[in-house]
């Protein structure tokens, strides 16, 4: 599990915080897009796991996940193009593949090892998997949650603006407003505690941008569920 949690945080971060507006215009133009996007994930992959550099097996991993990416964006994009409507559950089918393909490391033995930096200070944070699963948490719920809720808007919700809550910023907006929901339901040992998420809308009544109540019930659900979720794997 150690290392395959390592692998998806760096999925996450080329799938999602990485993936530049620039660079996604590309991948709809071009296949040089999916291979600049292939390539910037496999750069993070082997920057993670650097301490399983000296492991044969896993140049090979990293080498088969980058061509089953590149695969699977193309296939993705192309149908995108054809059916437009079918965006949402693309992006949702297409990251459950993603993560399907990253945890088939564990069925490698080098996936039984727990290797980090010896000696160096971030060592122990590194071995430990509790921070590299609030990294993911945070990743999830901020940069992969905008996406995702854009998706879903954009099939299913009439009058959606064409870059609905993935504007710089919304996205801003998102980076402080959902990690506070889900910490809320992450950290707070009760439902009284877990109210207080609610506060966290408070702000967007000074920007008019912000101020639909049916984002703010969107990003409050799916925050919520996300620290919930981890909850249940982060021991406190």
């Amino acid at each position: 599990m150690f290392l395959f949690l390592k692998l998806y945080l760096a999925h996450l971060i080329g799938d999602f915080i990485l993936q530049f507006e620039e660079l996604y215009r590309l991948k709809v133009r071009s296949v040089w897009g999916h291979l600049l996007h292939v390539l910037i994930h496999v750069l993070v992959s082997l920057i993670i796991i650097y301490p399983y550099w000296h492991q044969p097996s896993i140049w090979f991993f990293i080498l088969g996940l980058g061509t089953v990416h590149f695969i699977q964006d193309v296939i993705k994009y192309t149908t995108q193009k054809k059916i437009p409507a079918y965006t949402f559950p693309l992006f949702v089918i297409d990251q459950i593949f993603h993560g399907l393909v990253v945890s088939s490391v564990m069925l490698l033995p080098v996936s039984r090892l727990v290797l980090g930096f010896d000696g160096a200070p971030w060592d122990a944070y590194y071995r430990e998997s509790t921070w590299t699963l609030y990294l993911i948490a945070f990743v999830l719920v901020t940069f992969g949650g905008s996406y995702l809720l854009y998706n879903f808007r954009k099939n299913y919700i009439p009058g959606t603006r064409p870059d609905h809550l993935i504007t710089p910023f919304e996205m801003s907006h998102a980076l402080i407003e959902r990690p506070l929901i889900a910490g809320i339901f992450l950290f707070g040992d009760s439902p009284l505690i877990w109210l207080f998420a609610l506060l966290a809308g408070i702000p967007r009544l000074f920007f008019p941008k912000l101020r639909d109540p049916l984002d703010f019930s969107m990003s409050f659900l799916y925050s919520a569920l996300i620290g919930l979720i981890f909850k249940t794997w982060i021991p406190h």
